[in-house]
């Protein structure tokens, strides 16, 4: 069942930089970079208005696709459908995912990120903090 996943899993491609031939095989340690869809990622790039990648449906990614948002190094990369499920990335979805990995390619002038290793934090839920004060 998880192969199936992953064989199925497509993901959206976005990115402010050019990937060049010398960054494939590049190690990446992404830290809270946000879980969002390849369609808010295009808006929030036009409009310049980075709030909108919390803001996303979930539906938006099942039609155009995930991506990860690295807020250090202001690029949106993709994820290589290899070690990530895609029900994680949909329980994550508008969460934090801390990762590590390298990149393995481009489609385009765009990366795509093998993930190896990688801890998902979801978007904690309306009212979640409430009563605690």
């Amino acid at each position: 069942m998880k192969k199936m996943i992953l064989s199925i899993l497509s993901v959206g491609l976005i990115s402010f930089g050019i990937v060049n031939a010398d960054e494939v095989g590049e190690e990446v340690d992404l830290s809270s970079a946000v879980i969002t869809a390849k369609s808010c990622a295009e808006k929030a790039k036009e409009l310049g208005s980075f709030e909108l990648l919390s803001s996303c449906p979930p539906a938006e990614a099942a039609q155009s696709g995930y991506v990860i948002y690295d807020v250090t190094e202001n690029t949106f990369y993709a994820i290589a459908p290899k070690n990530v499920y895609y029900f994680e990335l949909d329980e994550g979805f508008g969460g934090n995912i801390d990762a590590k990995g390298k990149i393995v390619g481009k489609e385009g002038d765009l990366p795509v990120l093998e993930v190896q290793e990688y801890k998902i934090s979801p978007k904690p839920k309306a009212g979640f903090f409430k009563g605690c004060l």
